[in-house]
């Protein structure tokens, strides 16, 4: 062979060519910890290998004990506990007999109590899993995040749980301007009366809060007459409102379909030890929530024997006052599956802005920070072979209208004004007004079961009939655009041409008008 002579730079090279060959090598020796920490989320299971023999003595793997979940009395719980049959951990379960887990349900009425629980864990006494409301969250999140927690799951959504009982005189949120209104501070009953506040563009200061201990209480002082108001919760604030002359509910998650979200946290340790029990979790929950949501009266008895002191209507009106989403919706929540209008990130963003505004919380954690989607994507396969094909819709879509023109004279519960600004005479919608509409259409889908009434207004400048007509033309431009871009069904507004004939300042000044120039979108039931 012939001596070749190799110059500095090609020495260089191939020294570099060595190290990376033995760089290859080594990593391929080395254990993938990513990698296998990722293939442990996803539950190896298919066909026949999933059934766990009756009578078999072992817990759950890994932990050698029931996975512990943190729950209160509410029937959002119903998809877990037909699934478990139960509330205490058995071996007569589907988390059990199709997913080889362990499940106990401990009812935890008192928050703080909970909350100590979830601290502990559930290796020492407390529990893995916490029940939660994404605005609750929000404002409890600093003082647990060393915990890292993190929001896995949406296992319903409050639909007539939570309502606010008013006086007769009482038809509108503006109405509540300088009144006493009871509530459990900090709490989802709290976040709901602020909500609606905001959005009938009023300021906390407007009203006079009367903090109770608990929403139950909140609703006693309503019912003796000490306040004006109460928010509170099902059957609660329902039995308030009738004990009272007059008394009645001004709104109510019935109307508010897409307010109040319940989720499952997880603990960060649970999580990262333990991404298949999760994975599993998920898969014998929604199992559960398909076999309620076709038949819910399957559920009545066990909830009547775990929950203390409810009787069998009463299970079913708390079934009836929730929505339990299924592993698809799970998937549009948590936006897996495209943008939606109130998501996770949506709710959570918005709570977190109002508890900062009233000083709860100072600090500002991103809601991408506090939650995963992972075991939901990680259950994928398997979910789609046992519930169906994934089928990504708008959950603006979620509620069908039937137009009714007595609706188009009825008094609304809610308005909230926004400044849409359109060239003189035209109603053609700019870019910026489009994305002031994305708020408006937000607002419509939290009230996704009720109607929406747009009304356009103009100032006194013109013509009083042409400014009628280009009103009503802006109004259904509005419309238009909502329904177009978001999918809302067209029976869902109401639109109205008020002309110049509704001012709310004074039409002589220039700033005046400019708030005349407005696009008034009432809630109506």
């Amino acid at each position: 062979m012939a001596n070749v002579r190799i110059n500095t730079g090609g020495k260089i090279l191939a020294a570099i060519l060595a190290l990376a060959a033995l760089g290859f090598v080594g990593w391929k020796m080395l254990p993938k910890k990513d990698a296998e920490k990722e293939s442990k989320v996803i539950p190896k299971i298919s066909g026949t290998e999933t059934k766990v023999a009756n009578g078999d003595s072992g817990s759950t793997p890994g932990i050698d004990r029931p996975i512990k979940v943190a729950i209160v009395t509410w029937g959002g719980y119903a998809g877990g506990i037909k699934a478990n049959n139960g509330f205490k951990a058995n071996k007569d379960s589907v988390f059990w007999k199709e997913y080889g887990i362990e499940v106990e349900l401990k009812v935890i009425d008192d928050y703080a109590a909970s909350r100590d629980a979830f601290k502990k864990g559930g290796d020492k006494g407390g529990v893995d899993i916490m029940w939660a409301t994404v605005d609750s969250y929000a404002l409890e999140y600093p003082e647990i995040k060393d915990l890292n927690p993190l929001a896995f799951m949406q296992y319903d959504w409050s639909r007539g749980g939570d309502a606010i009982a008013v006086t007769s005189e009482i038809k509108h949120v503006s109405d509540l301007k300088g009144k006493r209104i009871a509530v459990a501070e900090a709490t989802p009953s709290h976040y709901f009366a602020l909500y609606l506040l905001s959005q009938a563009n009023m300021k906390t200061g407007d009203v006079s809060f009367v903090y109770t201990a608990s929403a139950i209480e909140a609703a006693a002082l309503f019912r003796t007459g000490k306040v004006d108001a109460a928010v509170s919760w099902s059957p609660d604030v329902y039995q308030a409102a009738e004990a009272r002359k007059g008394g009645h509910i001004l709104a109510s998650t019935k109307d508010a379909t897409a307010l109040i979200a319940d989720i499952f946290v997880s603990r960060g340790d649970f999580a990262e030890k333990h991404p298949e029990l999760l994975a599993k979790f998920l898969l014998g929950w929604f199992d559960g929530v398909e076999q309620v949501n076709k038949n819910p009266a399957s559920v009545y008895d066990l909830m009547v024997k775990g929950f203390e002191g409810i009787k069998k209507e009463d299970a079913k009106g708390m079934v009836e006052d929730v929505k339990l989403p299924s592993y698809a919706e799970n998937l549009a929540f948590f936006e897996v599956t495209g943008d939606q209008l109130r998501g996770y990130d949506d709710i959570y963003s918005e709570s977190l802005t109002i508890w900062r505004s009233l000083g709860k919380i100072s600090g500002k954690t991103l809601a991408e920070k506090t939650r995963t989607p992972k075991f939901l994507n990680a259950i994928k396969k398997e979910a789609e072979k046992r519930f169906g094909k994934i089928e990504t819709k708008k959950s603006t879509k979620e509620f069908a209208f039937n137009f009714d023109e007595k609706k188009v004279e009825k008094k609304s519960i809610l308005t909230k004004r926004i400044s849409i600004f359109f060239p003189s005479g035209k109603f053609e919608l700019d870019g910026n007004a489009k994305i002031i509409l994305d708020d408006a259409a937000a607002l419509a889908q939290t009230f996704g079961s009720a109607n929406m009434r747009v009304t356009g207004n103009t100032d006194s400048k013109g013509n009083a009939k042409k400014n009628q007509t280009l009103s009503k033309k802006r109004a259904q431009a509005v419309v238009n655009y909502v329904v177009q871009k978001h999918g809302f069904p067209k029976n869902k507004f109401i639109v109205v041409g008020a002309g110049s004939g509704n001012p709310v300042a004074d039409n002589k000044t220039a700033e005046g008008r400019q708030q005349n120039r407005r696009t008034d979108f009432e809630i109506v039931r």
